[in-house]
């Protein structure tokens, strides 16, 4: 996609197409993040605006910030996610 759009650019039609917060209003469940602070992959810089926009709208939400665990979300931080999500879906998948 950067060969054909180039980098990311606010100012491009393409690019401001891609960005998911422009598509919140069509979420009709609920969502849950998990996100480790030490993502090399992924700055959680991006989780926590993904939760102010979410927290200015109605879609119910939760997240979770773990110190550690990667990308992945791997070692002790992944029992504690996979033990929440679980506790996520029992709550929300009921509604849908």
């Amino acid at each position: 996609m950067y060969g054909t759009y180039g980098e990311f650019d606010t100012g491009s039609d393409f690019w401001e197409q891609v960005v998911p917060l422009n598509y919140l209003d069509g979420v009709i469940g609920a969502i849950e993040v998990h996100h480790a602070a030490d993502d090399t992959v992924v700055n959680i810089g991006y989780s926590l605006d993904l939760m102010k926009n979410l927290d200015s709208s109605n879609i119910t939400h939760e997240f979770y910030e773990y110190p550690t665990g990667g990308h992945n979300i791997e070692g002790t931080s992944f029992t504690t996610a996979i033990k929440k999500t679980v506790e996520f879906f029992d709550e929300y998948l009921k509604e849908l």
